[in-house]
């Protein structure tokens, strides 16, 4: 009787999401039930290269597996079963943590190893179809933000967002090169649908906002300057033409900041010609630049069968390549695999490489920061050490994760992250150039439920690109 009344209440709740404003699905919040909803997005066709995913979309793509994944639709509907409600808390942990070592953790919004204890929270209260109120946060010992706090006005094809929303721009689970949650979240206005828009068949995704970053030195009129802080403007584009391709693109603006000018003129010139606006000449042509500039084009397909999976792939540049605005600068390349049933109903995995040529989210104009907020990159894990030591070189990650679905819903998780930094100038000139070792991150995470909360040991454990050793060791209780 419970699960059917459950089944009910998730029908009305997508009909109500459908109508109007929709929450988001964290990211990196709650790990077991992100990845459940990845196995969602492959056997369903979920079309979005961009995350978080809507509640709506989650609720308009379970309907379509409720026949065919029974135990999938069963597992996601208890977990979501918060969000039935007009207002709720949807997720409340609280982590203590032992280590000697001060890594930054990656992908999360800038924290590192030397917290000892942390919280975490997410809340919604749904006013009316049109308008949503929705509470967040991250505090630890080391350092609070409000991640997740936002209000949304609209409807279902044009939801406005404004306050702390995170970004997540790629198909990949381990890494962004444009947009991710390894840095602190920051504060925006973002415009989007929250369902599938369809048109002559195909069905699309957008996504755009503007939004401001940390202080840091920016160069203008032959000084450095932090007394205002970046601006960043962003859109965001995808497609699916059939239900098992989707296409995007995605583009960030890094503009403004200390004393630089911002016009609706050089927004203009940025966005229609970065080739000429992002390389200007002469006397005066670091002054007359528009800012740093990223994109990349993605695309995902899924596979159906008896081993269903999807491949990713995604091309990047920093800037443009010789002033031409079709040229992505600074490739950079990242392809992923995922099983979500990898020869069993309990085991999915994960495994994505990434490649990167040098000057990745640096630039002369914000030379002393680059592509940051709060000191920490908005964008790929494995580049953070690189912005710490203000180095800009070529590097190459691999990440793999297996997720295992054991007895009694106990859940155990296997993570491994490789980076690797090489300065390839240097090395075609004879030079030896051995700034960075090669650095591998394990992690290791058992989880038990009970009726109304969940107990996570974990371990985080390796050793950074400099050669220490680290380890730190965590209890995380949800509610």
């Amino acid at each position: 009787m419970r699960i059917s009344l459950l089944f009910f209440l998730l029908g009305l709740c997508s009909s109500v999401f459908a109508s109007g404003v929709s929450p988001f699905l964290p990211m990196n919040v709650s790990p077991i039930l992100e990845k459940e909803v990845e196995r969602l997005a492959v056997v369903a066709g979920i079309p979005n290269l961009n995350k978080p995913y809507s509640l709506a979309t989650i609720y308009l793509y379970m309907d379509k597996i409720r026949n065919t994944h029974h135990a999938l639709y069963g597992r996601l509907s208890v977990a979501l079963e918060p969000y039935t409600a007009h207002a709720a808390i949807t997720h409340a942990s609280v982590t203590v943590a032992d280590s000697d070592s001060d890594i930054d953790i990656p992908n999360s919004r800038g924290e590192n190893t030397s917290y000892s204890a942390m919280a975490q929270l997410r809340a919604h209260w749904q006013v009316a179809d049109w308008y949503g109120i929705y509470l967040g946060a991250q505090v630890s010992d080391n350092f609070e933000q409000a991640s997740g706090s936002h209000i949304a006005l609209g409807t279902d094809w044009a939801q406005l967002n404004i306050g702390y929303r995170d970004f997540w721009w790629s198909p990949m689970q381990g890494s962004a090169q444009v947009l991710s949650t390894q840095a602190q979240s920051f504060p925006s206005i973002s415009l989007g649908n929250t369902l599938p828009i369809e048109i002559f068949g195909m069905r699309w995704s957008y996504e755009g906002f503007v939004a401001r970053t940390s202080r840091q030195f920016v160069q203008y009129n032959g000084t450095w300057s932090d007394k205002e802080r970046p601006y960043l403007l962003g859109a965001h584009l995808s497609v699916q033409p059939t239900e098992w391709f989707t296409l995007g693109a995605s583009r960030v603006m890094q503009f403004g900041g200390g004393e630089r000018p911002v016009s609706l003129k050089t927004l203009f010139n940025a966005f229609f010609d970065p080739g000429e606006a992002d390389n200007a000449q002469g006397e005066n042509g670091v002054d007359e630049e528009s800012g740093n500039q990223i994109a990349s084009l993605q695309s995902k397909i899924n596979f159906d069968g008896p081993l269903p999976f999807s491949v990713s792939i995604e091309f990047a540049g920093e800037d443009t390549s010789k002033s031409q605005n079709h040229l992505l600068g600074n490739s950079a390349f990242n392809a992923g695999l995922f099983f979500p049933y990898f020869f069993s109903d309990s085991l999915s995995l994960t495994y994505e490489y990434s490649d990167w040529q040098d000057a990745w989210y640096s630039n002369h104009i914000y030379q002393y920061g680059g592509y940051v907020n709060e000191g920490v990159v908005m964008g790929h894990w494995a580049m953070q050490v690189q912005r710490e030591n203000s180095t800009a070189i070529e590097g190459n990650s691999h990440y793999l994760d297996l997720t295992w679905q054991l007895p009694w819903d106990h859940v155990m998780e296997v993570l491994v992250r490789t980076s690797h930094h090489y300065d390839a100038s240097a090395e075609i000139v004879g030079i030896e150039s051995d700034i960075y070792q090669d650095a591998t991150y394990y992690e290791l995470r058992y989880t038990l439920p009970t009726k109304s909360h969940s107990v996570t040991a974990g371990a985080f454990w390796g050793q950074d690109n400099f050669g220490n050793d680290f380890a730190q060791f965590s209890i995380k209780g949800t509610w």
